[in-house]
């Protein structure tokens, strides 16, 4: 991740690894170029249609009854399902034998089963549709409303003191790892786990959102090591659940609001609660990958950090300069449920459309200066970052990414005015989630 220009400007290459794996600025070169040329157009080799404008990224995803979510949600929902059906549950893969399915069905079940956590009937609200998304969503919002998040912030700053003082200044430390305790043990905290177990529960937690993906290339060792954290992840939340039932489920914790929650006039049932927590854990990763990318955003970008110092009012608005400038969440696939004219091209029904969020981040017809890292930037609704995506499928999250980022940088400055870069970050690649697997800093007191 550095600031220096690209030498040269390649084709975007959606579905190749490698393509994510370069330099960011040529990435963003790349995408820039493509976008000037021809915004929204067939990317034959994922066979689905790529927009790259903000106002087009904007009118897909504010529009379901045009652009759903029920045959896919990921870039990597389009892949070929020969490549992953082994790696899916069972049911997935009855489901993928049947005959005569169309690629948009064989989508659906590939999005659904990789969600699925195994239950056949487990609905995620990533890949539901109006109404039903908000009927499923809701109840992972009661979690998320934002009197309990704002009542979060003294035991967000006392988890981040905790860290912080951990870190010995003028010693390089790799501030992925030292900073990474803090959001695993807020989610712990609002799943209801007890103090003890905060890190040890964020293990399983992370251990079982990569034992249920599909990793073809996956060493059996290292499955063998998922599984048993899984298993371990499962228990404890059954635990929980016991816990609660015998007690009394009257608390604030997910445990406890999805036991008092309704589905269909019902009450939850049990084999939800498992993924709900699981969904909810891995929801708070976004956090925890912003927290690093803020430190490094503010270590290449001193005079931002200095101004920080200076007017700490900024700190809010540093988030959401970090969230345009340095996306986390980088695209997002819809269905087109009829024939959808966009951009001036024709869009048929059952495409697939893949939205590069990053790059609706950085159109020069939206953005001044849309290559510049500048935390005074304005934003309101028409210069708005896509970082959460938008409309009903928008992150559920953000109330508390925005509340529990800015309170750990308010926390960080405090403590340590001061911090370099001591060597190149290693990128996390994905094709779908961008950000810094291990961050080199030194940190100084004055």
């Amino acid at each position: 991740m550095t600031t220096g220009t690209a030498r040269t400007v390649g084709v975007p290459a959606w579905t190749e690894l490698a393509f994510y794996a370069q330099e960011p600025d040529a990435i963003h070169a790349a995408i820039a170029a493509q976008r000037q040329a021809v915004p929204v157009y067939w990317y034959e080799p994922g066979r689905f249609w790529v927009l790259l404008k903000w106002e087009h990224i904007r009118f897909a995803l504010s529009h379901p009854e045009l652009f759903c979510s029920r045959y896919g949600h990921l870039i990597t929902d389009a892949r070929d399902p020969a490549m992953v059906v082994d790696q899916l549950p069972p049911f997935a893969q009855e489901q993928l034998a049947q005959p005569g399915l169309t690629p948009a069905e064989k989508r659906g079940i590939i999005a659904r089963g990789t969600l699925s956590f195994g239950i056949r009937d487990f609905e995620h609200f990533a890949t539901l549709d109006p109404p039903r998304h908000g009927e499923v969503r809701s109840i992972f919002m009661k979690a998320l409303r934002p009197s309990l998040v704002r009542k979060l912030k003294p035991l967000i700053a006392e988890i981040a003191d905790e860290v912080f003082a951990e870190i010995e200044p003028a010693t390089e430390v790799d501030f992925v790892t030292s900073a990474g305790h803090i959001q695993p043990s807020i989610m712990a905290e609002l799943v209801g786990v007890s103090r003890e177990m905060r890190d040890r529960f964020g293990e399983w937690a992370a251990a079982h959102v990569k034992a249920v993906a599909i990793d073809p290339n996956r060493d059996p060792e290292e499955v063998a090591r998922l599984n048993a954290q899984s298993d371990s992840f499962r228990a404890y939340i059954e635990q929980l659940i016991d816990d609660r039932q015998q007690n009394g489920a009257g608390g604030d914790d997910l445990i406890s609001i999805v036991l008092n929650a309704e589905l269909d006039g019902a009450p939850v049932r049990r084999e939800y609660y498992v993924p709900f927590c699981a969904s909810f854990m891995t929801g708070g990763e976004t956090t925890r990958i912003l927290i690093s990318t803020l430190a490094y955003a503010l270590a290449v970008h001193p005079d931002q950090r200095q101004l920080l110092i200076e007017r700490p009012e900024l700190i809010p608005n540093a988030i959401e300069e970090t969230l345009r400038y340095y996306p986390i969440n980088w695209s997002q696939g819809r269905t087109a449920t009829q024939r959808v004219e966009i951009g001036g091209q024709v869009i048929e029904k059952d495409d697939f459309v893949v939205m590069v969020l990053p790059s609706g981040n950085r159109d020069e017809n939206v953005w001044e200066r849309p290559n510049e890292y500048d935390i005074t930037r304005s934003f309101d609704n028409d210069h708005l970052h896509l970082g959460f995506g938008y409309g009903e499928h928008s992150c559920p999250g953000q109330l508390l990414t925005r509340v529990d980022s800015s309170v750990v940088l308010e926390r960080l400055l405090a403590r340590f005015p001061d911090w370099e870069l001591t060597g190149p970050p290693t990128p996390i690649v994905s094709p779908f989630v961008q950000g810094i697997a291990r961050l080199p800093l030194k940190f100084h007191t004055k």
